[in-house]
């Protein structure tokens, strides 16, 4: 296992160099001047723009530049500062914790609701429940977040708190803690609910058309611990290989969850970056978000050989 687990980080440094690469040229590549966007609707001076160009080394080769900033990074832990001196690293540490909260309740509310509602449409294949089910997911899955978001916002947000006078589901800011995730995890999640729901259906329906499951159900065991030890355990393998992939994606998904209820997270802070060229604060928090990527798929594949008794590293 130890093995595995360094060869798996050595085969990450491509991946992470690669990744900070493909996104530096494509900041580097978008129309427009990052100088002028600091002074808005004025137009700079111009010798004040030189200097401002070579003290963020804006006059250099893009590659000079990458190596300036990933140089930094590796041998500092410094990911340099936006165009308004304000490091990139306070700018993230403030935002990421919102992003990371908002990440995690979407991921515990995927895996319980997911899991639960995929095991219970595989118990019943075939059915009205099943149907209704596999209906459900079909409708989360073709309306769009930005749909399902107001109109949740309304329903559940507005509309509720009307009817009973309690505000259970905050529509905008973190001022009501834990309680202002909620609403916003699950629009976040509702998506890859859906594809869980399914994925678990699926894995659950075709491990108990095994042979080893048929045997253990002839040797007089209990239903419920055919299920659970011999058949949910198997059919875990392929749920935690979407789940620990999709913590990276919630992360890095989370725009417009967090346009639509004013969370002032890392979704946010990406797309003003974007908007106004600010290539550190954009490659920072890519940097970050592959390397959140990177270790989530590690912990993975760790996690099969416990899910797993056939399978083991060298």
């Amino acid at each position: 296992m130890g093995r595995y687990v360094i060869r798996r980080l050595i085969q990450a440094i491509p991946v992470l160099f690669g990744a900070t690469l493909l996104i530096f040229c494509i900041v580097f590549a978008l129309p427009g001047d990052p100088i002028a966007a600091m002074f808005g609707d004025k137009r700079p001076d111009p010798a004040i723009a030189e200097v401002l160009r070579e003290q963020y080394h804006l006059n250099d080769p893009l590659l000079l530049q990458y190596w300036y900033y990933i140089s930094g990074v590796l041998f500092q832990g410094d990911f340099g500062v936006n165009f308004a001196d304000v490091p990139v690293s306070q700018i993230m540490a403030g935002k990421f914790q919102v992003t990371l909260n908002l990440a995690l309740t979407a991921l515990v509310m995927e895996a319980v609701i997911g899991v639960g509602l995929g095991l219970w449409a595989a118990l019943r294949r075939g059915k009205a429940t099943d149907t209704m089910i596999l209906a459900s997911t079909l409708l989360f899955i073709s309306v769009p977040t930005l749909v399902t978001g107001f109109v949740l916002q309304l329903l559940l947000g507005v509309k509720l708190k009307q009817w009973t006078g309690a505000d259970i589901f905050p529509v905008a800011g973190t001022f009501a803690g834990w309680r202002s995730y909620l609403l916003p995890g699950f629009v976040l999640a509702g998506t890859s609910i859906a594809y869980l729901t399914r994925l678990t259906r699926t894995s659950l329906a075709e491990t108990l058309r095994a042979d080893y499951i048929r045997t253990a159900t002839a040797k007089g065991l209990s239903r419920r611990r055919v299920i659970g030890r011999h058949g949910l355990r198997n059919a875990l393998i392929p749920l935690v290989t979407f789940l620990g992939a999709d913590l990276g994606n919630l992360m890095g998904g989370a725009v417009i969850t967090e346009t639509i209820f004013n969370l002032q997270g890392i979704g946010n802070q990406l797309f003003q970056s974007v908007y106004l060229r600010e290539q550190p604060v954009v490659v920072g928090i890519v940097t970050v978000l592959v390397l959140i990527y990177i270790l989530a798929n590690l912990v993975v594949d760790m996690l099969y050989a416990l899910l797993d008794p056939r399978i083991r590293y060298e």
